[in-house]
């Protein structure tokens, strides 16, 4: 089976990461790839370094016959899949929408976080949540996917299965991440140019975060009485994320906690579970691997749990292939070791 694929926004950073794992897929056929600033220009001008990629030119979506497609991946900013392309594609289209615009289960909540009215809102339910390792069997079962954000999964691959075990209860957690600039997308933004970002760090959206309601949406999933501070920040390096999550060591046994989720991710290739050692972003960098580790404090009063991963690929892109992979039935890890 040879899955044709086409690409929305394709020359952003999550774009042009994805291209490079599809271009790398024994099993896919690129026979699309649609932009706006870009149409006209082929393909291999715009990626010269991609071997397989096919010679074609990026185009209007508008012009396209969809009729022979099997995916749909969309790298387009939130709000603009759900506002202005996906009325328009044919039913029935498997899709996997890497932004924000389906990953919400309240309308209010997306249109106050993501400050855009949402004029698709009745397709929200068609959507399964892409986060792999916790969502295997609705994936592989679904014909659309929301991909996770990359805040968001780095948080809830470690926490979601204590959660559903019951060894974390109720409590209040503190999430304290920090991301590369690439989390902002191309777009220039003053406080994300690097010329901003050299030798300096801070906090941002502290009270407004669009990742904040699709975490506190999946972890009351599985706990009501689970409360959260979210804190982001902003590094001086291109990608990236590492979440420190903080948890109330009162009547969970850090041993527990490693011993549990390393035995809960044991048959998973991409989530290594460690102890006490203390992971570089440079370990995770450019992998789709997600990196956790568990300690507790020097007074023992708190578990710590860091989270580390590349945000355009574990955190977008790669995360997307996997999804793609067990939709299709491929090898999960095709095109991504």
């Amino acid at each position: 089976m040879t899955l044709k694929v086409c690409i929305f926004g394709v020359s952003g950073y999550t774009g042009s990461k994805l291209l490079n794992y599809l271009d790398k897929h024994s099993k896919v056929e690129i026979v699309g790839v649609f932009g706006s600033s870009n149409i006209g220009v082929r393909l291999r001008e715009v990626f010269p370094n991609l071997s397989m990629i096919p010679d074609i030119e990026i185009s209007d979506f508008k012009l396209f016959n969809f009729d022979k497609v099997d995916l749909v991946f969309s790298c387009l900013p939130h709000g603009e899949f759900q506002k202005n392309i996906i009325s328009k594609l044919k039913k029935g289209l498997s899709i996997i929408d890497l932004s924000g615009d389906f990953r919400i289960e309240n309308k209010p909540e997306y249109e106050k976080f993501y400050d855009t009215k949402h004029e698709t809102y009745e397709l929200k339910s068609e959507f399964t949540y892409g986060l792999t390792e916790i969502y295997k069997d609705e994936i592989s079962n679904s014909k659309k996917i929301a991909n996770p954000g990359c805040y968001p999964t780095s948080i809830l691959i470690p926490i979601i299965p204590l959660l559903k075990e019951k060894i974390i209860k109720g409590n209040h957690i503190i999430i304290d991440s920090k991301s590369g600039v690439s989390g902002a997308g191309k777009k220039l933004v003053e406080q994300n140019m690097f010329s901003e970002l050299q030798n300096n760090f801070f906090s941002y959206s502290t009270n407004s975060h669009k990742h904040f309601p699709e975490i506190k949406q999946e972890v009351n999933k599985f706990s009501k009485d689970i409360s959260l501070t979210f804190i982001p920040h902003l590094l001086p390096i291109f990608s990236g994320i590492q979440s420190n999550i903080y948890i109330d060591k009162e009547n969970i046994d850090v041993n527990l906690v490693f011993d549990f989720l390393k035995s809960y991710f044991a048959n998973e290739m991409f989530v290594k579970v460690q102890k006490d050692k203390i992971v570089k972003l440079s370990d995770v960098q450019d992998t789709n691997n997600i990196v956790i580790n568990v300690f507790q404090d020097i007074e023992k009063k708190i578990i710590v749990i860091t989270s580390s991963l590349d945000n355009l690929i574990k955190g977008a892109a790669g995360q997307a292939i996997q999804n793609m992979n067990l939709m299709f039935g491929f090898e999960e890890s095709e095109s991504l070791i």
